[in-house]
């Protein structure tokens, strides 16, 4: 048995490892990484450049280069934000003229600040490289010096770290390169790029703080892409429809026009980032539609920021990726600085809108609309095979560039809208909500008297948990219904005014309806848990004196029991139903704490 599993290894290591069969022709000679090793210092190197794009370094390896630049320039600062759980330390690179340093000092130069994070998932990890190279060609050659006149720079070079070094030649199947890996979760398993909101990973909350606190107005997060091959070597998701304020998403499609026109100019083959409808039959259509704030784009869509997803393809050669990667951050930074001015004014003026929402209609969640506009998508020929192994069918692609006529889906139509409350009224016992709110950056006050006021209350029907977990947690679904009321709030709750700019993430946190809410995410689980019981010799004589006084009762009782069988069946069911009617019943059960504060009375 040794034998053959040695042997079998040793075939996986020979196994070529997959590859398009077909790259851009710019992509030979990378021009852009060509010029960058050329002119970099011997010993300020990246391993990926001195194997020739074969190998990716180690996180120490990362840090070590990081130092160099902050020994070498007064505009760097290598900062630890955080620890992992496995123990180590995650840095933050920061990139400014001024030796503005903190976000106050930040703050106070006026200039925007772009926020550049890899390895969220460890294993596509080009970005890492392209980001250290296109550092070293700011802080040390200055080639582009001059970007640091009008914007401070922020590098997170590996957000995954304890993933990053579960190095592996396998983590990957469908990637091409490098040698070795890092794996796509933490090593609590959880995927960073789903934990936006519910915040449950040490290394979310350490990347939420430093968020919260620098509020970057441009961030960009490095992917690679799986699934068909094709011809593009890099596409784009950005924000631009209702999940983000008006002005941000004016800017942002401008932005991704100019990006993607440059980087067509650049030699790359690029699209906006968009999934089939069908991923049996793209014919039928791609969706490039708002993600909910659990991932980075939506995350920073809800805090009133711009933002890139930038998926480069896992079938292309290593270098081809580091190469889009260089050359996105490159064309992106570029189009802020151009316009430092615009980009700072439109998130300001969507912080000051945000902050006046109460009594509005606000946008939470959608699906694409049924509205496409006409897109050219640049695939592959691909011939259909038989598997001799399972029976099914596949797709055996050539190098033969292919052209298919679709729509693409970018509008949005809304799912879940609500009327902003003035405030959301929360119980100071729920510690876990007010922290996640305070990690988030949202304002909170706490009630220093008495007061009355018209609120909105929830109560949950139909609560249903899934079977298996979702990134580390059972998702809820559920019916609401709503009363509106007046009710005293007592002194010590804490209210959440939403007369702020963070209001949006409070909204998609406290709404309980929303697809990233903190009952979605199971914070407020004990509300549907029953914590007193009805003995039956007790509670038998008690349903005979409820359904002989309240003749409104005994009707909703004969009616329920002439409809449904299985409560007939039941007489613990049908215990219950009057149970839960009765002067003893558990008022707050199924019953949302969070209270909306609609008015002051």
């Amino acid at each position: 048995m040794a034998t053959a599993l040695i042997l079998f290894c040793a075939l996986l290591q020979v196994s070529p490892p997959p590859e398009s069969k077909w790259e851009p022709p710019a992509a030979t000679k990378a021009a852009s990484l060509e010029e960058s090793t050329r002119t970099a210092p011997k010993d300020l190197l990246t391993r990926t450049e001195t194997s020739e794009y074969r190998e990716t370094g180690v996180y120490a390896e990362s840090v070590e280069f990081a130092r160099k630049l902050e020994k070498h320039s007064p505009w760097v600062r290598v900062q630890t934000i955080g620890t992992t759980p496995q123990g180590r330390d995650m840095i933050l690179i920061v990139v400014s003229k001024d030796g503005a340093f903190t976000p106050e000092a930040a703050r106070k130069t006026g200039k925007p600040v772009v926020f550049i994070q890899n390895g969220i998932h460890s294993g596509e990890i080009a970005g890492k490289d392209a980001s250290l190279m296109l550092l070293r060609d700011v802080v040390i050659n200055k080639r582009f010096a001059s970007w640091l006149d009008h914007a401070i720079l922020l590098v997170l070079p590996v957000f995954n770290i304890d993933g990053h070094e579960k190095r592996s030649p396998y983590n990957r199947m469908n990637q091409n390169g490098p040698a070795e890996m890092g794996w796509r979760t933490t090593a609590q398993r959880i995927n960073l790029n789903r934990d936006y909101v519910k915040a449950d990973a040490p290394e979310m909350r350490a990347v939420l703080k430093a968020y919260t606190a620098w509020l970057p107005e441009l961030l960009i997060d490095n992917h690679v892409t799986d699934g068909a091959d094709y011809q593009y070597d890099v596409t784009l998701g950005v924000p631009t429809e209702q999940e983000i304020w008006p002005t941000v998403g004016a800017w942002s499609r401008r932005l991704l026009t100019g990006v993607m026109g440059a980087l067509e100019r650049d030699g790359h083959v690029v699209a906006r980032y968009a999934e089939p409808v069908d991923y049996a039959d793209i014919r039928k259509g791609l969706e490039a539609g708002g993600a909910p704030p659990r991932f980075s784009t939506g995350y920073a869509a809800a805090q009133n920021r711009a933002s890139i997803l930038v998926e480069t393809h896992s079938l292309k050669r290593y270098k081809t990726r580091a190469w889009a990667h260089y050359d996105l951050m490159r064309r992106a930074i570029e189009f802020v600085v151009s316009d430092a001015k615009g980009l700072r004014n439109a998130c300001l003026e969507a912080d000051r809108a945000v902050a006046g929402l109460a009594g509005e209609k606000l946008f939470v969640a959608g699906e694409s609309s049924k509205e496409g506009d006409p897109f050219v998508y640049r695939g592959l020929f691909a011939r259909v095979a038989k598997s001799h192994v399972t029976g099914g069918d596949y797709p055996v692609y050539t190098a033969d560039p292919q052209q298919i006529r679709l729509p693409l889906y970018q509008k949005l139509t809304p799912t879940l809208e609500t009327i902003v409350p003035a405030a959301y009224a929360v119980p100071r016992e729920w510690i876990a909500v007010l922290d996640l709110l305070a990690l988030h950056g949202v304002r909170t006050e706490i009630l220093k008297t008495d007061l009355r006021a018209t609120v909105e209350t929830v109560r949950f029907q139909d609560v249903k948990w899934a079977e298996r977990p979702y990134e580390s947690r059972h998702r809820l679904t559920f019916k609401t219904t709503v009363e509106r009321e007046s009710a005293a709030l007592p002194r010590g709750v804490v209210m959440v005014p939403m007369n702020q700019r963070a209001a949006r993430i409070a909204v998609h946190i406290l709404e309980p309806e929303g697809p990233d809410s903190a009952v979605r995410w199971g914070l407020f689980d004990t509300i549907f848990e029953q914590k007193e019981y009805a003995e039956p010799y007790l509670m038998e004589p008690l349903a005979h004196r409820m359904l002989e006084a309240d003749p409104k009762l005994r009707a909703e009782y004969e009616a329920r029991v002439k409809s449904d069988e299985k409560f007939v069946a039941s007489p613990a069911a049908r215990r219950q139903f009057l149970y839960e009617r009765s002067p003893y019943r558990d008022r707050d059960k199924d019953r949302y704490p969070v209270l909306r504060v609609m008015s002051l009375e």
